[in-house]
């Protein structure tokens, strides 16, 4: 069952609020909005200072920004190239080890057939739990078992290792997966990539590239086109692999 509710926004500065509790009015700087208004199916309602407001239900997106916190999460620019990459759909039964705070194994419960969660750490795995009660998916499965001992599951179309050292899985994830099915690494620095990929040599998977994403805004008003000062950059390197 989600905790959010609806999700409203202030059309006088775009703020965004998530309504968890339809039984009272909610506050804001710009009024007070009532119950009886956020439980009716209208999307435009009006606060008690007459500043207009937006009730919509809540997207993946939105509960997407109220994730809980816990260990550092894959953002989503790498989540985006890692859906890409691999093509995942409605059909696609998916592995994700190393859950930290469930961003990337939600995203993939939100477009999979089924997901299944490996978290050995007990704090990552309450959080995860937490968050997947939360978004209200019942296709992700989540586990408190070490993957570096085993995958149950076979068939598998795509492996996501968000580990320490992936190596030390390498050999249960060619079991699990499918022929032509994809595993992904996600690693921090090019040290623990170069070891992983050496890891590769002699198995049936063939490395098809090792990516870093980096996303800057641009700031585009009235005639101001400029990129933003802040940028979003090195957050860790993707590699991709396939298996033949």
């Amino acid at each position: 069952m989600r905790n959010i509710k609806k999700v409203l926004i202030d059309l006088n500065n775009n703020k965004k609020y998530f309504i968890k509790d339809l039984d009272d009015s909610f506050h804001t700087v710009n009024g007070v909005i009532s119950k009886e208004d956020l439980q009716k199916n209208e999307t435009l309602v009006k606060s008690d200072k007459g500043k207009k407001f937006v009730v919509l239900e809540p997207s993946f997106v939105d509960l997407w920004e109220n994730l809980k916190r816990g260990p550092q999460i894959m953002q989503q620019k790498d989540v985006g190239l890692v859906l890409a990459k691999t093509g995942v759909n409605r059909n696609s039964r998916v592995v994700d080890a190393g859950g930290g705070s469930g961003s990337m194994c939600l995203s993939f419960a939100n477009v999979c057939k089924d997901v299944y969660v490996y978290e050995i750490n007990p704090e990552h795995y309450d959080v995860i739990q937490k968050n997947v009660q939360a978004f209200g998916v019942d296709n992700l499965h989540l586990k408190q078992e070490n993957v570096y001992n085993g995958i149950i599951e076979k068939d598998i179309d795509v492996i996501n290792f968000d580990l320490p050292e992936p190596w030390q899985a390498i050999g249960t994830a060619e079991e699990a997966l499918k022929d032509g099915g994809f595993l992904v690494v996600y690693l921090p620095n090019l040290t623990q990539v170069q070891k992983f990929i050496e890891s590769c040599k002699g198995t049936r998977f063939r490395v098809l590239e090792t990516l870093e994403l980096l996303e800057r805004k641009w700031k585009i008003q009235d005639r101001i086109m400029r990129p933003e000062f802040e940028m979003l950059g090195h957050t860790g390197f993707l590699t991709f692999c396939r298996k033949f």
